[in-house]
């Protein structure tokens, strides 16, 4: 695996933590339904062109959803 590839999963694990943190915000204190929504809009949007990066630089899609 060369440095493009490792980038790019790199990427696609940092863009799934942060998704994967946002979905697990404690429901005592949720941000209005509006920003909730926007925000996991925005996040799935990049996991989306992150692992569409990763596979552009030929990375095979089982290690793609190995790094998530």
């Amino acid at each position: 695996m060369n440095e493009e590839q490792r980038r790019a999963l790199e990427r696609v694990r940092d863009t799934c933590a942060l998704l994967h943190t946002f979905l697990s915000i404690h429901p005592g204190d949720p941000p209005p339904e509006r920003v909730r929504s926007a925000t996991f809009a925005q996040l799935t949007d990049d996991l989306m062109d992150a692992v569409a990066a990763a596979q552009t630089v030929g990375v095979p899609e089982g290690r793609i959803f190995d790094s998530m």
